[in-house]
């Protein structure tokens, strides 16, 4: 008897709580250690370069990982770099982060340059790409890796660097 006393009193809380009405309810606001990710807009060289930049609290962190409102590969410093580095969309778009594909954490290389790397799922011996940029968000270098077939002679890298600076 008891036993079914406890459940009775346990439901009724419930059931109160599935019958309220809110009309006036507040909409949820965002707790602050939600991450905000802020819109990724082209951004042109000058836009990203307005105010300091500063890129090392990327450094031990996923590339997908929200840092200051941004993605690494999002921050307008590291998108403009990038846009200057590789005048082609198509081999633009190849350097992405998305959830299918290999990254490891962000790290600082030797002459303190920041470097990203990613590879295809199960295939990043063959696909790979990697981003290297000054902590400061300038000196950015592209390196796009693509071994279409098995001979490791016909394997190839591309880096690109902005057309302004000496090769």
């Amino acid at each position: 008897m008891k036993l079914v006393a406890a459940t009775l009193v346990a439901r009724l809380p419930l059931s109160a709580c599935a019958e309220a009405e809110t009309p006036n309810a507040e909409p949820a606001r965002a707790v602050a250690s939600e991450p905000k990710i802020s819109p990724s807009i082209p951004v042109n060289v000058k836009e990203a370069y307005r105010r300091p930049v500063d890129l090392t609290p990327y450094i031990g962190k996923y590339p997908f990982e929200v840092v200051g409102g941004h993605r690494f590969l999002d921050h307008p410093a590291v998108k403009a770099a990038i846009a200057a580095a590789i005048a082609g969309s198509d081999a633009r778009a190849q350097v992405v982060f998305a959830d299918n594909v290999l990254g490891v954490p962000i790290v600082r290389v030797t002459g303190g340059r920041i470097l990203t790397w990613r590879g295809a799922r199960r295939a990043e011996d063959r696909y790979n790409r990697a981003v290297v940029i000054a902590p400061e968000g300038m000196k950015g270098e592209v390196c796009i890796f693509e071994a279409v077939v098995d001979d490791p002679e016909l394997w190839f890298a591309t880096w690109h660097i902005p057309a302004s600076r000496p090769r």
